[in-house]
């Protein structure tokens, strides 16, 4: 007869080998991004993923100026609004990936070609308004299960992150 102390000490090793494989999961998961708009205009939201903060604001970005010219600007020329339009990554090689969000919904996606350690740039257009450039940010979030939220609303709303999700809460 299996004694009542090898069934609790299996129970525990079952339990601990399950939040084990869930932190081995979460380490290595990309982020999750969800944007919200409850505005009145639809928004464009691009996503970048960069080894480091370096180099993401480095990257270069064809533009539309104010008086209608096309010129390059460096990401760290974007970081406030300057009402830039058609903003559109000039550089090759580096992972992207565009939603939509229109007014009333809420949209989740991963962000692909992300790997541990790397650096999430997101571009925000108005399409309602020309594509005018209306916001730019970085994650560099190291920890598991990253969650990235965005709120749009009709003056131009504001940008939540977290860094880390609920599973964080139980693993050291």
């Amino acid at each position: 007869m299996v004694s009542r102390r090898t069934i609790i000490f299996i129970a525990g090793l079952i339990l601990l080998s399950g939040l084990s494989m869930i932190a081995g999961e979460a380490v290595d998961a990309p982020p999750t991004m969800t944007a919200t708009n409850d505005g009145d205009t639809t928004y464009r939201v691009t996503a970048y993923t960069v080894e480091d903060r370096r180099t993401a604001l480095l990257m270069n970005f064809a533009v539309t100026t104010r008086d209608g010219e096309r010129r390059l600007a460096t990401l760290s020329q974007l970081i406030w609004p300057d009402g830039f339009r058609n903003v559109t990554l000039a550089d090759d090689g580096i992972p992207t990936q565009g939603i939509s969000v229109d007014p009333g919904e809420a949209v989740t996606t991963t962000i692909d070609g992300w790997t541990p350690g790397n650096v999430t740039v997101y571009v925000v257009e108005d399409l309602g308004n020309n594509e005018t450039h209306v916001r730019t940010s970085l994650e560099t979030c190291t920890k598991r299960g990253q969650e990235h939220h965005m709120t749009f609303e009709e003056n131009g709303g504001g940008r939540t992150s977290v860094c880390g999700s609920s599973i964080d809460r139980l693993l050291p």
